[in-house]
């Protein structure tokens, strides 16, 4: 595999990450509970718009570099690496410390990406990808912030 189908097959990965990332925001959407419900409710409807986003604007690059993005349920789990969660209650601390953690898995995926892109010197990716990590960096900062003592 040259340089470039390397790239698209690491792009291809984070949309399938992407992809049960957000079945996972959702299912915490669905199953919250308790005190912070109006707080966190609205938060992962948000996170779940610009998720969609996000596998838009990576699917089309891949498309524009000459790739063509996964795009069934059956290839998202066989080559993403997040773990969907169980249909439960979770309460707020729960539901952030859940994202957290797959925010930060994002990210270094991401990264893997970044470097890929640099290498063959794709500036319009690396654009995408880099704009994308410094909202996962100011997420991880922010929910780790809320999740403080």
């Amino acid at each position: 595999m040259d340089k470039k189908e390397e790239l698209i097959y690491q792009m291809n990965k984070y949309v399938a990450n992407l992809h049960i990332f957000k079945t996972i925001v959702h299912n915490y959407h669905w199953n919250l509970v308790g005190e912070h419900f109006f707080v966190i409710h609205p938060m992962l409807d948000g996170i779940m718009s610009e998720t969609d986003a996000h596998i838009d604007a990576i699917a089309e690059r891949i498309l524009m570099i000459g790739g063509r993005p996964f795009a069934s349920l059956k290839v998202y789990l066989e080559h993403g690496m997040l773990e969907e969660i169980d249909s439960k209650p979770y309460d707020a601390v729960c539901a952030v410390k859940g994202i957290l953690e797959n925010f930060k898995l994002l990210l270094d995926e991401l990264n893997v990406t970044i470097r890929l892109a640099e290498d063959v010197d794709d500036q319009e990716t690396l654009a995408i990808l880099t704009d994308i990590g410094s909202l996962y960096q100011k997420h991880i900062w922010m929910y780790s912030a809320w999740l403080a003592k």
